[in-house]
C-alpha cells in the first residue's frame, strides 16, 4: 500500500483541548498545521471532566491533608482515592514525588505558579467559545465546594488562606443560605464556599467538536490516526504514522496521559501516572429545582455538574491504575449512591459510566515547554484535573514558544526539565 507523505510548518499530536487550542493558536500566527488525533471524541478527557473553568483551580492533588488520609487511601476506604494495588509497581516514581509533594511549602508554591494561568483560564475560553460559535456552552455561574461538618471545614483553612493571597474572590455560606443559594440540594451542610468567579461549560465534548470545526475553517488540517514515533531530521521532524508521515519544522506533543509513550521513545521518561476518573450522566426526579452550578461534595470526594437538557453528570474521585487496565465501577456507583442524597436523582441515561484518564505530574504542575533536547518539539500535557480550564491559554503558550515571542503567562515553573531530573527517592 501506498504510504501518504505531507509536509506542514508544525505538527500538533493530540487533539483534546490542549492539542486543539495549540493547533487553533498556531493558525492565528500564519502558520501551516496539521493536527493528528484517531477522532475518538468520547476516549479524551476533554470530553468527560466536570466543564469547571475556575479562577481558583490552583490547588494540586498532592496537599499537606494527604498525611492523615493516607492509611484510609491505602485501604480504598476513601471515596477521593481508590488505587489498583497491582499496578503499584509501575507508577512508584510518581507515587514517591506525590507524597513528597505533600508539603504546606510545595502547595503554596504549586499555587504561585498556576495562578497566572488559572487568571487567564476563562477569558480565553470565553474567546474560543464565541469564535467557535458556541457562546452558550460557556456561563459564569460560578461553583460550590459544600463541606458536611464544621471539622471538615476548618480543615480546609489553608486553601482558604492561599486563596485569598492570590485575590481569589470566594464567599461563605452557612446553614438555610446554602440551600437558598442551591436550592436543588437536599442533603444538609455545615458550610458552603462559593466561588464566583468560575465558568461551566455545559456540553464539554460539544465545545471540543466546536472547536475543531473552528479549526477546519480556518484552513487547518486534521489527519485521524495514532502517531506511531516522532523521529529527529537534520530539518526538522519526521512524524510517523500507519498511514505515511509528515515532515514538519516543529512537533507540539499534546496527547495528555499517552504522552510519555511517545517521550520515551525519544529518550524521556518523566514521573508521570494516569490519573483515572469516572462520569455518568443522571435525569432529576420530576418537580426536582434544576442544578444551577457545579458542587463539590467534600465529603463524598465527588462532583455534580449540570450538563443541559435535564442532565447531571455525576463525577468520582481519582483512580490511581495503569491507564488500560479495565474498568473498575465501585467507585463511580458508591460517588452515585451519595449524590442521590445530596439531589433527588432520577434513572441513568448512559447503559454505563465513562472511563477517562488525566495525565498527573507528582507536583501537579503541567509539562510546558521545549524538550531539553531536541530542538523544535514543544511539550503540552500534564494537565490533570485542569486540562479542560486551562486548554484555550496553554494553547496561546505553545503559539508564543513556536513563534519565538515571549510567553503571555511564565513558564518556567512548568518547565520538562523539572520532572526529568527528579532523583530515585
Amino acid at each position: 500500500m501506498q504510504q501518504d507523505e505531507q509536509t506542514a510548518d508544525i505538527v500538533v499530536v493530540g487533539g483534546g483541548i490542549v492539542g486543539l487550542s495549540s493547533a487553533i493558536a498556531l493558525k492565528d500566527r500564519g502558520q501551516d498545521v496539521v493536527l493528528c488525533d484517531p477522532g475518538e471524541a468520547r476516549a479524551r478527557t476533554s470530553y468527560g471532566n466536570a466543564g469547571v473553568v475556575s479562577r481558583g483551580s490552583i490547588f494540586p492533588m498532592s496537599s499537606p491533608a494527604l498525611w492523615g488520609k493516607l492509611p484510609a487511601y491505602l485501604r480504598n476506604a476513601d471515596p477521593g482515592l481508590r488505587l489498583r494495588h497491582r499496578h503499584l509497581l509501575r507508577v512508584m516514581p510518581w507515587a514517591a514525588h506525590f507524597l513528597a509533594s505533600a508539603r504546606a511549602s510545595a502547595w503554596r508554591r504549586a499555587a504561585d505558579a498556576l495562578a497566572p494561568l488559572t487568571n487567564a483560564a476563562y477569558p480565553e475560553h470565553r474567546r474560543l467559545a464565541d469564535r467557535a460559535g458556541v457562546p452558550h456552552l460557556l456561563r459564569e455561574c460560578g461553583w460550590v465546594k459544600l463541606y458536611r461538618t464544621e471539622a471538615a471545614f476548618a480543615g480546609a483553612a489553608l486553601e482558604r488562606e492561599i486563596l485569598s493571597r492570590h485575590g481569589v474572590p470566594f464567599e461563605i455560606v452557612e446553614g438555610p443560605a446554602i440551600q437558598a443559594l442551591e436550592p436543588a440540594l437536599i442533603r444538609p451542610f455545615a458550610r458552603a464556599m462559593l466561588l464566583p468567579e468560575t465558568g461551566a461549560v455545559g456540553d464539554p465534548g460539544g465545545l471540543v467538536e466546536a472547536a475543531e470545526r473552528l479549526f477546519a475553517g480556518l484552513g487547518g488540517r486534521t489527519v485521524r490516526t495514532t502517531v506511531s514515533r516522532l523521529e529527529p531530521q537534520a530539518d526538522g521532524w519526521r512524524v510517523v504514522h500507519p498511514g505515511g508521515t509528515i515532515r514538519a519544522r516543529q512537533v507540539v506533543l499534546a496527547t495528555g496521559a499517552a504522552a510519555n509513550e511517545l517521550a520515551r521513545l525519544l529518550g524521556y521518561r518523566f514521573a508521570f501516572a494516569a490519573e483515572r476518573g469516572y462520569h455518568r450522566h443522571y435525569a432529576l426526579q420530576p418537580g426536582s429545582p434544576a442544578l444551577t452550578r457545579p458542587i463539590y461534595d467534600t465529603g463524598a470526594a465527588s462532583i455534580l455538574s449540570p450538563m443541559g437538557e435535564g442532565r447531571v453528570r455525576v463525577l468520582s474521585g481519582v483512580e490511581v491504575a495503569d491507564r488500560h487496565a479495565p474498568p473498575d465501577y465501585g467507585q463511580i456507583e458508591a460517588a452515585a449512591r451519595e449524590a442521590a442524597g445530596t439531589v433527588r436523582l432520577g434513572q441513568p441515561l448512559d447503559n454505563r459510566p465513562w472511563l477517562g484518564s488525566r495525565p498527573s505530574t507528582p507536583d501537579g504542575l503541567p509539562v510546558i515547554g521545549p524538550a531539553p533536547r531536541h530542538p523544535g518539539l514543544i511539550f503540552a500535557f500534564g494537565h490533570g484535573h485542569i486540562g479542560l480550564s486551562t486548554g484555550p491559554i496553554t494553547g496561546q503558550l505553545v503559539a508564543d514558544l513556536a513563534t519565538g515571542r515571549a510567553p503571555a503567562v511564565p513558564v518556567a515553573p512548568f518547565a520538562p526539565e523539572r520532572l526529568l531530573g527528579l532523583p530515585r527517592l
